[in-house]
């Protein structure tokens, strides 16, 4: 890129788009988008592009650019590669300019975007990368003043829409197309909707943009149906960064499959976060399932949370995050709420588990018989890696209970197992019941690598409360604390005073603050 002959030492001395500025300052490969000054960054002819690989455009910069026309901001330049953009600060603007932002790897938005006039929005990501992610964190999102605004991610456009029946309306008519959430809405005025709001299946994308549905609310009594926002996400189907808050569904009969978010998942579940209360149906004659975010999902769910009350009753799958997972994997997600089943496969995380990796649960996990399991009620057919469970599992009248896992299958499978995971909760039960402070059942030996449980916070005695204990060991709170576990990779697991309570965390999946 051209660098004109001006060079200023602060943003009071910024010139416009049409001419060109030049500053210096330290280095992180990260294009930082921030209430700092502007340093290490060339704008000139539209285009804002770094001089060395880590820089900062001041966002009032930037927002002065807008006013007089279209801005890229982009990681690349003559001899320059910064790999990420990263938005630090909240940015608005109201004149008809788009806003591109370029990244050679990742973008993240930590703070609020708002275009507040007709103008547009640009994301791309991998542009020279492989690796490179779209996400949004707790405070950041995208917004859009108005519906005939432009959005493109990485250079396909997207309808705006926004509310519930005007998302339903557009999947209806285009259960293909591309979508995105324009703000939050409040779902209040819907009243009780009697069945999932968008009943067509999602084969196409809908991206949140980190906005919030609150207060939806569904009230069903229906026998073998699919009930949550969405009724199912299809094979092809994706929903990213997209909350649901104070959400409360409550579904009565048999062999239903309800969640929060979806009935069922075939496709891919990304950023998603829910909050609220999520009630299951009664009997699982030929297979019922009950989760915070899903209710069955063979598809994938990656880098999501939920923090929702979950209860189900006799002969079903109930999980925090996900009622049953038979397929897909669960990757870098965790879940917080309680979760109460009956005469079922009950988990923190999964009722039934599948492929669980860098993901944990906190919450309380109790019922009645059936198994229940901090992290999972059942197992099988996958793997579990790198994660763990904190919260209590207890089962009453009978039953199997463990730390980490009620029943465990795995061992049973073709590549299958537990390795490098362990639990931290209080497990508790009846005479009758089946307990381990890992795991209540081990069905077949060689299942478990690297894993532990820890013998001060449990109320029980054994690691495995029937079957093979191989590969799984006892510590002590203060061994816990003293250091990572044999086995545990410090590049994936870290331990610090007052995250965590002192256990080991997952660096790319820390516990909520």
């Amino acid at each position: 890129m051209f660098i004109g002959s001006n060079i200023f030492a602060g943003r009071s001395a910024l010139s416009a788009l049409t001419g060109s500025v030049l500053f210096t300052g330290a280095a992180h490969a990260t294009v930082v988008i921030s209430s700092g000054q502007t340093a290490n960054m060339s704008c000139s002819g539209g285009v804002c592009a770094p001089t060395s690989a880590d820089a900062v455009l001041n966002a009032g910069d930037l927002k002065t650019f807008l006013v007089s026309g279209s801005v890229e901001v982009t990681t690349t330049a003559s001899g320059v590669q910064a790999d990420n953009i990263e938005v630090s600060t909240a940015l608005s603007w109201s004149s008809t300019a788009t806003l591109i932002l370029d990244a050679y790897d990742s973008i993240a938005v930590d703070k609020p975007i708002f275009v507040k006039g007709e103008g547009g929005l640009s994301f791309v990501t991998n542009d020279g990368g492989t690796t490179g992610t779209l996400s949004f964190g707790e405070n950041g999102k995208a917004r859009f003043a108005n519906l005939s605004s432009s959005l493109t991610i990485n250079r396909r456009p997207y309808t705006l829409v926004n509310g519930i029946e005007a998302l339903a309306a557009a999947i209806g008519d285009d259960p293909s197309g591309k979508y995105a959430v324009a703000d939050d809405y409040d779902a209040s005025a819907d009243g009780d909707y009697n069945g999932s709001p968008i009943p067509a299946l999602l084969n196409g994308t809908v991206e949140g943009l980190g906005n919030a549905i609150s207060n939806l609310t569904i009230t069903v009594k229906a026998d073998n149906a699919q009930i949550g926002l969405f009724s199912g996400v299809g094979t092809d189907g994706a929903v990213d960064d997209l909350g649901l808050v104070a959400v409360n569904v409550k579904v009565s009969g048999d062999d239903d499959a309800v969640g929060g978010f979806a009935g069922s998942n075939g496709g891919s579940l990304v950023g998603d976060f829910i909050q609220g209360n999520v009630i299951g149906g009664q009997l699982g004659t030929t297979g019922a399932y009950t989760g915070g975010l899903v209710g069955n999902s063979s598809g994938s769910i990656s880098n999501s949370h939920a923090n929702v009350s979950v209860r189900a009753k006799s002969r079903t799958y109930v999980g925090g995050l996900v009622g049953a997972q038979p397929g897909g994997a669960i990757v870098n997600s965790y879940a917080v709420g309680n979760v109460t089943g009956q005469n079922a496969c009950t988990g923190g995380l999964a009722g039934y588990a599948g492929t669980i990796s860098t993901s944990f649960a906190t919450g309380k996990v109790t019922g009645r018989n059936g198994a229940l399991g901090g992290l999972a009620g059942c197992g099988g057919g996958g793997t579990i890696s790198n994660s763990y469970a904190t919260g209590m599992s207890g089962s009453r009248n009978g039953g199997i209970s463990g730390g980490l896992i009620g029943n465990d299958l795995y061992g049973g499978h073709s590549g299958g197992g537990i390795t490098s995971s362990y639990s931290a909760g209080d497990v508790s039960g009846s005479k009758t019941s089946i307990l381990g402070g890992f795991a209540g059942e081990v069905e077949n030996s060689g299942a478990a690598t690297n894993d532990y449980w820890n013998v001060t916070t449990s109320s029980t005695n054994q690691g495995v409360g029937d079957g093979s204990s191989s590969g799984i060991a006892g510590l002590t709170n203060k061994q816990f604390r003293s250091g990572l576990p044999a086995g545990f990779d410090p590049a994936i697991w870290a331990e610090k005073h007052g995250i965590n309570g002192g256990l080991p965390y997952l660096l790319a999946n820390p516990p909520p603050k």
